[in-house]
């Protein structure tokens, strides 16, 4: 709806004005458009760029349409046009903005996330208070969601301030909600708590925490990632549904931390060139898409349901939320994920502790963990 209200506000926009030819504009557009890398067709996008930028704001609309694109070096032209009619166009005190068309360009989530912040920016210079009434809106909003969760969460920590117990609840159960960063997750998480009432990190990440210990093999000299360990083998018995891995050593919960970060220095011991495998089992209600979200000190290798779906040699880079994302579809009821973690060798600085860990999560697009029922040891009930 708000697609075909857009466009209404463009056609009626464009028609009323005597300034431009909007087919020689569309023209202009499209030559801008079929510029590629190393330059192609540079030459004729310039000479398009120079004639647009003469142009009044009757373009604008034509413009931003133009600027939802995946082309990055079109969109960096347009901008230069954009900006260049804007400036101009400020110095005028009868210049007619298209604000309808702006407002309804901004909430309309499936447009280029830079674009659309170009258009806040505008509307900010033309309307001050715009942006502090329409930021908190915008919490399910996959481009300005991080900003809105910042809001709820100052919002509930000035309430919690005034000891408006209740307000500050809220606010802060809005930002846990939505929520898709690791960081913004954990502070609202936090504030509940200490308020009263637990969340499950877990659940709402996606994050894998349920871990059997498989084995540990040498690897010396980095060969642990390229070398074809025991577990890999059994791989065609997994797949047969002949878990050979079922009865093996549940690890500690303890040594997962409140971001589902696994410490296999704690399950394993302390180690140098080593490779560890460990086993989780999951029920998924459904067959659905997902994304495996990953990262591993020092570098990991993932097979779900028996298949390899990811794999990446990088030595001493360090566990980083979401490092690593692959795409897999989770089949309905049991699945099994079987990882491989590589110990590389001691840091150049001796005085540098040597990580090994893992952290995995299945989720949506959006960074929303997914719907699945891990299979826990009985110590892991509570979280």
């Amino acid at each position: 709806m708000k697609s075909f209200a857009l466009a209404i506000c463009c056609v009626a926009w464009s028609c009323s004005s005597s300034m431009a030819d909007e087919a020689r504009v569309q023209a202009l557009l499209k030559t801008i458009a079929e510029v590629g890398p190393q330059g192609t067709g540079s030459p004729a996008a310039r000479a398009a760029r120079d004639e647009l930028a003469q142009q009044g704001l009757e373009i604008l609309p034509q413009l931003f349409l133009a600027m939802d694109t995946r082309n990055v070096v079109a969109a960096n032209w347009y901008r230069t046009v954009y900006e260049e009619i804007v400036v101009r166009e400020q110095a005028s005190v009868a210049s007619s903005w298209p604000t309808a068309f702006l407002e309804n360009y901004l909430n309309e989530v499936h447009r280029s996330g830079r674009a659309r912040r170009l258009a806040l920016s505008l509307i900010e210079r033309l309307d001050p208070a715009f942006r502090d009434r329409w930021l908190p809106t915008r919490l399910d909003d996959p481009e300005f969601g991080f900003e809105a969760v910042e809001i709820a969460l100052a919002a509930g920590a000035a309430a919690q301030k005034t000891k408006n117990v209740e307000q500050a609840k809220v606010e802060y159960r809005k930002a846990f909600t939505a929520a898709r960063d690791a960081k913004q997750v954990s502070a609202a998480a936090t504030k509940l708590k200490s308020l009263g009432e637990a969340q499950n990190v877990y659940q709402h990440l996606g994050l894998v925490v349920d871990w059997r210990k498989i084995a540990s093999f040498d690897a010396p000299d980095r060969t642990g990632f390229a070398t074809v360990f025991d577990p890999e083998t059994k791989l065609d018995v997994l797949l047969a549904k002949q878990n050979p891995f079922a009865t093996a050593e549940w690890i500690d919960p303890k040594f997962v931390d409140a971001m589902g970060q696994l410490n296999l220095n704690d399950a394993f011991g302390t180690a140098r060139e080593k490779v560890a495998y460990v086993f989780a089992e999951f029920d998924s209600p459904r067959d659905q898409a997902a994304q495996l979200r990953c990262g591993a000190d020092d570098n990991c290798t993932v097979w779900l349901n028996g298949v390899r779906v990811f794999g990446r040699e990088q030595w001493l880079n360090g566990t980083r939320f979401d490092r690593f994302i692959a795409p897999v579809t989770l089949a309905a009821g049991r699945n099994t994920f079987l990882v491989k973690v590589c110990q590389g060798p001691q840091h150049r600085d001796p005085e540098v502790q040597n990580l090994w860990s893992l952290q995995l999560r299945l989720c949506d697009e959006a960074g929303r963990g997914v719907e699945f029922t891990p299979i826990a040891p009985p110590a892991a009930e509570a979280r």
